[in-house]
């Protein structure tokens, strides 16, 4: 079977790893963090000392670090994917970033005849580990077809278009919408307690209606329920930047969106960006509270 490089070993790339190798790939890893290289070491996976050396060991490496520059550094660095890569290597990069430095990335695969693949994706960790993320790939079709067993361990393909940074753009476009949904949902839960409701109850109404998504239901239950999020504060700030630099760039204002944003990047300032997306309640309490102390629940 294949041999399968994975780099970023966290929300999702430790879930991915493990399907894969469920799915009878053999898996090399990295992730700078020692105790994701431990964990995966203790799965009997073959880890790797940096970038490079994932790649002089699997032609094919799945790139999912959490941000612009991690991707960066990652793929052109000195010990990085392309130092490791000869002329069958193909990089396919999981990561959500702004399409401007997937497209420089993308031309420095290019220049150095390596394979690239743009292929964001939506779902969260239990549908990388189950197989059943949506993949947005935009990369040639020929390349995409050579790619596909592997890809489609992780889920179902939706082809974006040719050319690299199409895929990233489908991916703004989504996380805008969840990023502005993110917010409401936490909004609606402080509205509910604050009139005095049952905030379960008013999550299972709106769950059960019209604008109920599996979103919607993850998350409020994730906020009620003390349960795993599908994504972290962090990333969640992370790519509602993108989508304002994006709007920035088109000349169009977003002003929901630039709302929503504010929410996360106030959890970043008090120094959140570790914490389960649920968490952003505590901060739309705190706001709310008369005196500006934070909530105790």
């Amino acid at each position: 079977m294949e041999k399968v490089g994975i780099i970023g070993l966290g929300r999702v790339g430790m879930p991915s790893a493990r399907r894969f190798i469920r799915m009878g790939y053999h898996v090399v890893g990295f992730d700078r963090r020692k105790e994701a290289i431990e964990e995966l070491r203790s799965m009997g996976v073959e880890t790797a000392r940096n970038p490079k050396e994932v790649a002089q060991r699997a032609k094919t490496v799945i790139i999912l670090v959490l941000n612009d520059q991690q991707v960066i550094d990652v793929v052109t660095g000195p010990n990085g994917v392309l130092a490791g890569c000869d002329s069958d290597s193909r990089i396919i990069c999981m990561s959500t970033i702004n399409r401007e430095n997937l497209e420089w990335i993308a031309k420095r695969c290019h220049e150095g005849n390596v394979e690239f693949i743009d292929c964001p994706f939506t779902g969260g960790p239990a549908r990388a580990e189950n197989g059943t993320l949506t993949l947005i790939a935009a990369a040639p079709r020929g390349l995409l077809q050579v790619c596909r067993p592997v890809l489609e361990v992780l889920g179902e393909i939706v082809h974006a278009g040719e050319t690299p940074g199409m895929g990233q753009s489908v991916k703004h476009c989504n996380q805008l919408l969840v990023g502005t949904t993110h917010a409401a949902i936490m909004e609606t839960i402080a509205m509910a307690k604050k009139i005095g409701l049952d905030p379960r109850l008013v999550c299972k109404v709106i769950g059960e209606g019209i604008v109920g998504s599996d979103y919607f239901r993850l998350l409020s239950s994730s906020v009620l329920d003390s349960t795993p999020s599908p994504g972290g504060l962090g990333q969640m700030c992370k790519d509602m930047d993108i989508v304002i630099n994006t709007g920035r760039r088109l000349k169009l204002p977003l002003f929901v969106a630039t709302s929503a944003y504010h929410y996360f990047l106030a959890a970043q300032s008090l120094g959140m960006e570790d914490q389960e997306g649920s968490q952003l309640i505590k901060v739309v309490e705190r706001i709310s509270e008369p005196d500006g102390s934070k909530s105790g629940s």
